[in-house]
């Protein structure tokens, strides 16, 4: 684990990738008008303000706490880290909105679908992390330390 990175720095990184792969991810804008509508949200600003705060804030500064605690290059450190999204998900905000655990009681299809979406957002999630806390001053911090 690097330790040249506070967990502030952290966070904020995290906080950053999380908006820009919250972004990408609602240009793909259906899933998450189709998602709220079924959780019982009748105002689309409503969804779309929870969709980001929890995919800048929550998961963003997250991954940038748990990032070095996981294995191989941050797209799949960001793949990991989503699938546990997914599943945290899955288990607890689809049975709290009342469309079954897994969210089988809407379609067969939804956690298929909700894991695609989860996936590809931990690709960008992690791949924008890693570019992030990967900069020029953090190399030659690394190098100089090397050397000393």
């Amino acid at each position: 684990m690097r330790t040249d990175i506070s967990i502030t720095d952290r966070i904020g990184n995290g906080i950053v990738a999380g908006f820009i792969a919250t972004l990408v991810m609602s240009a793909l804008h259906e899933p998450v008008v189709l998602l709220t509508a079924a959780a019982g949200m009748d105002a689309p600003a409503t969804g779309w303000l929870f969709h980001f705060f929890v995919g800048t804030l929550l998961w963003g500064g997250l991954v940038g706490v748990v990032h070095d605690y996981l294995f191989g290059p941050s797209w799949l450190r960001g793949i990991v880290f989503a699938a546990l999204a997914w599943l945290v998900v899955m288990l607890s905000v689809m049975p709290a909105a009342d469309m079954g655990l897994f969210g089988l009681d809407i379609d067969v299809m939804l956690p298929i679908m909700v894991a695609m979406f989860h996936l590809f957002y931990g690709v960008l999630l992690g791949a924008t992390y890693g570019k992030l806390v990967d900069t020029d001053e953090a190399r030659e911090q690394d190098a100089h330390q090397a050397r000393h």
